[in-house]
């Protein structure tokens, strides 16, 4: 397993990424707003952004985007058998394709497992078939899994300890969500010219900088406060999911990461997918096409956690909360490759 150096946050630091994760404010001085509600300068604020940043513990600053909202995306689980020996030369092959945002190692059977995602018109299967060719690893040894459902994508962790936000259920809410009220969007408000220049900016990384839009306004050729309010706009439309920063997990300790697959009963799939989307502890949730005789789990989640004993815990708890015994726990212990899906502006 490759292993990271930890970074040791204290209560500050901890206070600041969960601000920058969640409350990124769409403003000219960010960080002044940020100093604002910890009680420090702006100057602090970015300094200490920057060396975290830096350190390697803030992966981008950037916009996520509804690739539903968008309708531009198909995406598939591919999971296969691989010898040893064709592990490092199949890892090398899937890895080229931009369209491949995840692969991992995992501890099955089926042992690397990883995500095509294609957008802009891109046909997913004529690449899904191609990696297959490549790789020479036949049918039988392959699992392919598309994905009918999107049920949450949140990629989002827990650092600050605030107060208990558990409902009946004992379901932990956990991350205090403060989003800007969204509307449904008429044709009319669907992204321009300038708008996409904004949004291809955004997405590829937004400078961790006193004026971090200043950049994305000269690109579109108009002023910070246009890009300002349009950035609010499409926050406000939910073509922008999110706008802050992404954390790499593995340097704050946050180790143990695992997909959890569920035999749901078709009739059960939405009321159980509705459920375990309700937990901060899972960042992904997904229906997906099962393969009978082969493969019959159909829902997957993503649980990451300091400890592979609390991911376990964690999944036996949603057991038990959603009446599904039949699950497997596939913890990953290679991380060949972590990017993020970029939309075609």
């Amino acid at each position: 397993m490759n292993v990271e150096e930890h970074c040791t946050l204290d209560n500050w630091g901890k206070e600041l990424l969960q601000h920058l994760q969640d409350e990124f404010p769409v403003a000219k001085s960010p960080w002044a707003e940020i100093g604002e509600k910890l009680g420090i300068t702006e100057e602090e604020v970015l300094s200490r952004s920057q060396r975290l940043f830096s350190e390697g513990v803030i992966r981008k600053l950037r916009t996520i985007l509804d690739a539903q909202k968008l309708g531009a995306c198909s995406s598939t689980l591919m999971a296969m058998r691989v010898p040893a020996e064709k592990m490092e030369e199949v890892v090398n092959i899937v890895n080229e394709y931009m369209s491949v945002t995840h692969n991992y190692q995992r501890e099955h059977d089926y042992n690397l497992w990883f995500t095509v995602t294609t957008c802009g018109g891109k046909d997913l299967r004529s690449t899904v078939e191609e990696i297959k060719e490549r790789t020479g690893i036949p049918d039988s040894d392959t699992l392919d899994l598309p994905t009918t459902r999107v049920f949450k994508i949140d990629v989002r962790f827990k650092f600050a300890d605030f107060k208990d936000n558990s409902d009946s259920e004992g379901n932990d809410k956990g991350i205090p969500k403060v989003e800007m009220e969204r509307t449904k969007m008429n044709t009319d408000d669907e992204p321009d010219e300038t708008d996409q220049t904004i949004l291809r900016a955004a997405q590829e990384g937004i400078p961790v900088v006193k004026e971090p839009f200043e950049g994305i306004a000269k690109e579109a050729g108009i002023s910070q406060d246009e890009v300002i309010e349009r950035l609010k706009k499409l926050i406000k439309g939910g073509v922008i999911k999110r706008l802050g920063i992404s954390i790499n997990q593995r340097k704050v300790g946050i180790v143990a990461n695992a997909v959890v697959a569920w035999k749901v009963p078709q009739g059960q799939v939405e009321n159980v997918g509705k459920k375990l989307s309700s937990y901060t502890d899972i960042t992904h949730c997904y229906e997906r096409v099962a393969m009978p005789g082969k493969w019959e789990h159909n829902l997957f989640t993503v649980i990451h956690g300091y400890t592979r004993e609390s991911v376990e815990e964690m999944a036996e708890r949603l057991s038990r909360v959603v009446g599904i015994g039949d699950f497997l726990v596939l913890f990953s212990n290679e991380q060949f490759k972590r990017t993020s899906v970029m939309h075609p502006y």
